[in-house]
């Protein structure tokens, strides 16, 4: 959470969905499917370690990138 109060996250779309959940909420506090896709509760300054783990795990990850505040979401 920022100092704000907002829940920055990052959105992860990544095949298998159900290992890169899995990878993720050992990683991060929250992992949320929506739309087939991943939407992470983390610092999005994390992304490049988030990726290389997914990816050393075995998950292809097609797309990761800021999703910005999640209170809404």
């Amino acid at each position: 959470m920022t100092e704000s109060g907002s829940e920055e996250g990052l959105l992860v779309r990544a095949k298998p969905l159900g290992l890169a959940q899995s990878v993720c909420e050992g990683l991060v506090d929250e992992v949320r499917i929506v739309d087939g896709a991943l939407l992470l509760i983390a610092d999005p300054a994390w992304a490049w370690a988030i990726n290389i783990v997914l990816v050393t795990k075995g998950v292809m990850v097609s797309e990761l990138r800021r999703a910005g505040d999640l209170r809404t979401a």
